[in-house]
Order: C-alpha cells, then structure tokens, then sequence
C-alpha cells in the first residue's frame, strides 16, 4: 500500500473513531489518532471483527475509562470491517 493509500485509510479509520466510536464526546478531530494507528494495522492484517472490538472495547474500558455500548461498538466495527484498506 503506498503512502497516500495508507493516508487515506487512516483517514477514514480517524472519523469513524472521532465520529461514531468517540467514548469522550466533543473532542478534536486528532484525539483518538494514537488509537487509529493499531486499528488500521489490525484491518491491515484482516484481523477478525472480534479482535476489532476487543481492541476498541480494552481502550475504552481501560485506558480511557469511558465504555462504549456494545450495540454501537457492533456498529463502529462493521463499518470498520467495511472499509477497503
């Protein structure tokens, strides 16, 4: 995948994050920027939806301390999942 690929996955991985997965609420765009990266490498590598969520679930249970309902956390890994990366 080449530089601007990768961009641009990253990209869409940063708004879904920031737009729909957002366990904070209200913060800037580049927030869960640290959380994307391992995101997009999981899509990358085509990791299970289930290691998808249990990554994002640990990240918002744990080092933010903010959970994420599992029906939403459902939706924010399939649009994941839908992504062409």
């Amino acid at each position: 995948m080449s530089a601007p690929d990768v961009r641009t996955s990253f990209e869409q991985v940063q708004a879904i994050l920031h737009n729909d997965w957002d366990p904070i609420g209200g913060v800037p765009l580049d927030e869960y920027d640290s959380y994307a990266w391992p995101v997009l490498k999981l899509l990358m590598a085509s990791a299970p939806p289930a290691e998808i969520a249990d990554y994002l679930r640990r990240t918002a249970n744990e080092t933010i301390g903010c959970p994420v309902p599992e029906d939403r956390l459902a939706r924010i890994v399939e649009m994941l999942s839908e992504l062409r990366v």
